[in-house]
């Protein structure tokens, strides 16, 4: 006797069923948050704060060690609100308190160290708990931002009378771009390097296709790529200014355009490593604008996502709650084939696709809807 297989409708319920369980927790529709534990919170990059230097002296190696690490622990508590807020908002960063430090702070690992007679050096990781960082943000009333971007592909072109280097080892804005300080922002940047072949393409056919652009980037495992051209349009006796033009590309949501700047310094080198710090300190600043979370801006919208597969349901459910600006996820109706979700979050919808578009999660407009996906996997 054949086997019997269930009829559709008892798959379609079964289905249902899993998929319910999965979105409501049980059968009552729970925040898209819901499931993260403090546990799994500490290990979430944004807090943590990696090679920080310390370094002290006492009347022994003992005796300089912790005055060493509180030290490092400190300056660690201001690069991490550094890290999340604006420029403008540092005159109103708290000093790192022994009681906020208590507070705020999960661990720390020592990576290296050194000593001597009277000294002690070494570098350190420090964990900070996210709810009391985030807390904290709150009572001081400053937006912020938590949303890591993926990599940005940085393709230096030097421009000069003979024409425009990129790929050419002999490349002084590379070389800057090489030279400025490690930053440990929020927006991971990946420096192309010289080549030749394939990936070598002239400038004028880069800015000709984004396309190529973004495939360049793909290639590099980037979410996009900025070509950045600088050239010296004023060299006297003072010193050298130079222009940056910025050219960006990117397959997903991301912050507009880098603007063009001018940029000075009493000799060549000079100016190239303030354009190079410029540079980055723009990169940061409008990524944090463009995905911070401004709790005085509470929104909502329903989108309808479409999946091919439970699997497909449960990655969708579970990349929402990985987004902080997410606040809620109710499932208002659901088949085997689609679901219509209400977002509950915070700051305007563009900022939500940006953040959303970082866990490889589409959420656009189309004929006046909001639609989510998953993004399909990127060509190389």
């Amino acid at each position: 006797m054949p086997p019997r297989t269930a009829p559709a409708y008892m798959i379609l319920a079964l289905f249902l069923g899993l998929a319910l369980l999965v979105a409501s927790g049980g059968g009552q529709a729970q925040p898209a948050n819901a499931g993260r534990t403090a546990a799994a919170g500490l290990g979430n990059p944004v807090f943590v704060v990696s090679n920080v230097a310390v370094d002290a002296n006492a009347d022994s190696s003992a005796a300089a060690r912790p005055i060493a690490l509180q030290d490092g622990q400190r300056r660690a508590f201001t690069l991490l609100l550094r890290r999340l807020t604006l420029p403008e908002d540092r005159g109103r960063l708290p000093q790192p308190s022994e009681a906020l430090l208590n507070d705020t702070i999960a661990g720390f690992e020592i990576d290296e160290e050194r000593t001597s007679a009277t000294r002690y050096l070494g570098r350190i990781t420090v964990r900070f708990r996210p709810d009391a960082v985030r807390g904290l943000l709150q009572n001081l009333k400053l937006g912020y931002a938590e949303v890591m971007s993926r990599p940005l592909l940085l393709l230096p072109v030097w421009q000069t009378p003979e024409g425009a280097r990129l790929w050419e080892a002999d490349n002084p804005w590379r070389e800057a771009l090489r030279r400025r300080p490690e930053t440990d922002g929020m927006v991971p940047l990946l420096l192309a390097e010289p080549a030749s072949g394939p990936d070598a393409l002239p400038v004028d056919r880069l800015l000709a296709d984004p396309g190529q652009l973004q495939a360049l980037a793909n290639r590099r495992q980037a979410g996009g790529a900025l070509l950045v051209a600088a050239s010296v349009v004023a060299q006297e006796g003072s010193g050298v200014r130079l222009e940056i033009l910025p050219y960006y590309a990117a397959n997903d949501a991301s912050p507009d355009h880098i603007e063009a700047f001018v940029s000075g310094g009493a000799t060549l080198d000079e100016a190239l490593n303030t354009a190079a710090n410029e540079l980055v300190r723009r990169i940061e600043s409008r990524w944090k604008r463009a995905t911070r979370l401004d709790l005085d801006k509470p929104g909502q919208l329903s989108a309808a996502a479409g999946f091919r597969s439970l699997a497909e349901w449960i990655r969708l459910r579970d990349r929402l709650a990985e987004v902080p600006a997410i606040r809620r996820a109710d499932v208002l109706r659901l088949t085997h084939r689609d679901a219509q979700i209400q977002l509950d979050f915070y700051g305007e919808p563009a900022q939500l696709a940006v953040a959303l578009a970082q866990k490889e999660v589409d959420l656009r407009q189309r004929e006046g809807f909001w639609e989510l996906s998953l993004k399909p996997a990127a060509k190389r």
